[in-house]
């Protein structure tokens, strides 16, 4: 049981300990886990320096785990005598900060001052760039050393001495050629009549002599390297080989005895076997600098660098683990927002990158929060990013998928984003309270427009079939009846059939009287309420339709949670990382213009508030009047009884 004096707060809705002294970092290991706002976090995809996370990721499975935190708050509390630096973040450490009672404080301190002394600067601070640039610098010199001592070793492995390389590459060139001749040879042997047509032709030298050789190498190039001859096992080195192949095969000779005479096929293969086994040594020591063994002297400074990176980098770490400090203060980024989206006049700040495209697409929804997926492409640095913003302030009408926006990073690169997925979810109750008019009106211009298209097509299709009916027909009409058939096809064509379009008539005369007796019942029922009456009706049809909606968004909206999008990121969160209303506001800034302007449009619309009043007013009566028909509720009798004390039928039936 810790009698440490933990600080708490409430955080994001949530009750959290509050992290911000020296002395919460020495009392970590007090710290009861449940406590802890995250269980694990990655150490890759994240803004905040990655070698500062592999300092801190002792065991090297690319998490950093509760225990590991509190192993490196016990590290630095051992090295150091003041803590009062990691707690700022800065990037230098004054050496008196140093702990030198300790062991391997004294190590640090020295290493520190050695490499102040090899910069030529004082032994009082030692800086990040400090430590970085030395530990950069030896790991090069001892990688070129290393290298060097590599390429030595294969030169004296190598077969031919300096003419291997040339050799090498000649031989390359030469293969198929060579080997193709060894196999005429055979087949000399196989069919002495084909020795000549195995051989160059005198044909193709003759048609080709009348133009310019210089041209024609490639066909040359085609011809057997040596002569063919009866029985030919090897090729002479005293007579002539192909034009184009002369200057790689003197190459090759390089690696023959001066005094042979003649090139056998099995003096070919050990040549070539030779070049393999040389090019295969040289694969098998070719270095890189993780090949590099890290000596004492490396170690060393590996461990003032560490030191470094933990002071700067430990304490915003701490901020984002224990209690997301960061993702609720506005003058910070937290680790895991990578920037903000500018999209439909809102700047959107809430922005985390995805790193796994199916997990997130299987939890984002989870988070109850309005989110748009976008792919990112920076024209500057040609960089690439998929992230996931969140949207909690305006409305919806305008955000589609495959809307173009743009997204600055945290550094301030722009990048050229699209949407590519949306997930639906309330952005404020007054984006709900329209929410049911909205979908109405476009379920309505969808049927429209469907009803409209379909109509369309059916006319042009039954046009179609009557002008290919009516031409063939009057294709087949003799001559002598073209007057009479002209008749005929314009009376089918045009004539107007009364019975045939009276039933539509009567359906639409029906339908308007339908909609006219509606009218009056409805007018006739308000005409005879008074105005306070007539408002709470109007209101209780409000909340009718409207006030479902509302409920259920204010229910969503607190529940919205960021967690469910960084555990598909692979963070392990052991606590609710709430988005309130409030905190909402302030993620996404919509545009806010002043009411006066200082130049006048010049081509102003026309308002009509009181005409648009009295419409939407309508329409409500109407969609009221519709449903508490169908139940068989008198609404308007309701509730004039209701409000004058005397009983009225509460079924119209």
């Amino acid at each position: 049981m810790s009698n440490y004096k933990w600080k708490f707060a409430r955080i994001g809705g949530v009750t959290r300990v509050y992290i911000s002294s020296a002395e919460d970092i020495k009392h970590l290991d007090e710290l009861d886990k449940k406590m802890w706002t995250v269980l694990s976090c990655p150490v890759s995809g994240l803004e905040i320096d990655e070698q500062s996370l592999k300092y801190m990721d002792t065991n090297g499975d690319g998490h950093i785990r509760i225990d590991e935190v509190i192993g490196v708050s016990k590290w630095l509390c051992k090295v150091l005598k003041d803590l009062q630096p990691v707690v700022e973040g800065k990037d230098t450490l004054p050496l008196s900060a140093i702990n030198q009672e300790d062991e391997e404080g004294k190590m640090l301190y020295d290493v520190a001052a050695d490499i102040l002394n090899q910069l030529g600067k004082e032994p009082t601070a030692i800086s990040l760039a400090d430590s970085k640039g030395c530990l950069d610098a030896y790991r090069k010199n001892k990688f070129e050393a290393a290298l060097e001592a590599a390429k030595k070793e294969a030169e004296v492995a190598a077969p031919y001495g300096d003419k291997t390389a040339d050799i090498d590459a000649a031989y390359k060139a030469l293969d198929a050629k060579v080997k193709d001749f060894f196999l005429r040879g055979k087949l000399t042997k196989y069919s002495k009549e084909s020795a000549p047509a195995l051989d160059v032709q005198v044909a193709s030298i003759e048609g080709i002599s009348p133009a310019n050789l210089t041209d024609k190498l490639a066909e040359i190039a085609s011809y057997p390297i040596a002569r063919i001859k009866e029985g030919v096992e090897a090729i002479a080195l005293d007579e002539p080989i192909n034009p184009a192949w002369a200057a790689q095969f003197e190459t090759v000779k390089g690696a023959l005895d001066p005094k042979a005479k003649k090139l056998t096929e099995a003096e070919w293969n050990e040549i070539g076997a030779k070049l393999k086994a040389f090019e295969d040594y040289q694969k098998s020591i070719s270095i890189t600098e993780d090949d590099i063994t890290v000596d004492e002297e490396q170690a060393a400074k590996q461990s003032v660098d560490k030191l470094l990176h933990l002071t700067r980098d430990f304490f915003t770490l701490l901020r984002n683990y224990i209690t997301l400090q960061d993702l609720y203060n506005t003058q910070k980024w937290a680790i895991f927002q990578v920037g903000t989206l500018v999209v439909d006049q809102r700047t959107c700040d809430l922005c985390v990158r995805v790193t796994d495209a199916a997990a997130m697409a299987a939890q984002a929804a989870k988070s109850g929060m309005y989110l748009l997926t976008c792919d990112c492409v920076s024209k500057s640095t040609g960089n690439t990013m998929k992230i996931i913003a969140a949207v909690t302030v305006g409305e919806v009408g305008d955000l589609f998928v495959g809307k173009n926006c743009i997204f600055y990073d945290v550094y301030g690169v722009d990048y050229d984003a699209k949407i590519v997925s949306i997930i639906d979810n309330p952005i404020s109750i007054k984006q709900a309270m329209w929410s049911p008019y909205r979908k109405f009106s476009n379920f309505v211009s969808e049927q429209v427009s469907k009803f409209a298209a379909e109509k369309e097509n059916a006319v042009m299709a039954d046009a179609t079939a009557k002008f290919n009916a009516k031409t063939a027909e009057v294709k087949s009409v003799d001559l002598t009846n073209a007057a009479a058939a002209k008749e005929a096809g314009k009376t089918a064509a045009g004539g107007f059939d009364i019975a045939k379009f009276s039933g539509v008539f009567a359906a639409i005369g029906l339908g308007l009287g339908m909609l006219g007796s509606c009218l009056v019942a409805i007018f006739s029922g308000l005409v005879k309420l008074s105005i306070w009456q007539l408002i709470l009706v109007i209101l209780a049809i409000f909340l009718i339709i409207s006030g479902p909606s509302m409920f259920m968004a204010w229910l969503k909206l607190r529940k919205r949670n960021l967690a469910p999008i960084l555990n598909a990121q692979g963070w392990a969160i052991n606590a609710a990382a709430k988005i309130n209303i409030p905190f909402g506001n302030v993620l996404t800034q919509a545009v806010n213009f002043p009411a006066k302007f200082d130049v006048k449009d010049p081509y102003p619309e026309k308002t009509h508030r009181i005409r648009n009043f009295f419409l939407i007013l309508l329409l409500i009566l109407i969609i009221a009047y519709f449903i508490c028909n169908a139940l068989g509720f008198d609404w308007m009798a309701y509730c004039k009884g209701l409000f004058t004390g005397s009983s009225a039928p509460a079924n119209v039936n």
